[in-house]
């Protein structure tokens, strides 16, 4: 992910778009990019069979997670969307989870900025100067919206406690029983 620590905005010239939401979403956001953003190019991972209406088939290229050359070999094409020279990956969290594991996969490995797109295709780049959209967004995601259920948030807040508690509890009930051990035998 390139672009996490800059501000500075993204060029929609070439896009990739992970389509992991309804296709509604995915219509609206291609009629965005090429009629507001004056996209060149504009590439498409999907799942499901066809093109969205709005996609231009002269400006770019639909790639299918279920064409065997794709399944067969998942590394190879992710490596393949790295080497191409995209602007922004755009990928779309609407609460959905199709494509999770893809979407996260192209957006990590890639080279080009990250554009988030929620369920209305409003959007956003993955970015500091974007940090409170994404905690916002994560925050809807997780239910968190209006009042937080302070148990819960106590509870995630203190579980890396309880595990390094419970990890040295044992490391000292070991230690201590290595040492009986250790004694009883001299």
């Amino acid at each position: 992910m390139r672009g996490v620590l800059s501000s500075r905005e993204a060029s929609f010239d070439q896009i990739l778009i992970v389509e992991s939401c309804a296709r509604e979403v995915t219509e609206r956001f291609l009629r965005h990019a090429y009629k507001e953003q004056r996209s060149r190019r504009v590439d498409l991972v999907t799942c499901y069979a066809g093109a969205p209406r709005a996609f231009d088939p002269a400006r770019g290229t639909v790639f299918c997670v279920h064409q065997p050359e794709i399944a067969g070999n998942r590394r190879k094409f992710i490596s393949g969307l790295n080497s191409s020279p995209y602007t922004l990956v755009a990928i779309f969290c609407a609460g959905t989870p199709v494509l999770q594991k893809w979407k996260w996969a192209i957006a990590l490995r890639t080279r080009a900025k990250v554009l988030i797109v929620n369920e209305r295709a409003d959007f956003f780049c993955f970015d500091l100067a974007s940090r409170r959209l994404a905690g916002r967004l994560l925050a809807e995601r997780l239910s968190l919206r209006g009042s937080i259920d302070l148990r819960a948030l106590a509870e995630a807040l203190l579980l890396p406690f309880t595990i390094a508690f419970l990890l040295s509890y044992a490391g000292w009930v070991h230690a201590r029983r290595f040492v009986r051990s250790a004694t009883s035998q001299l």
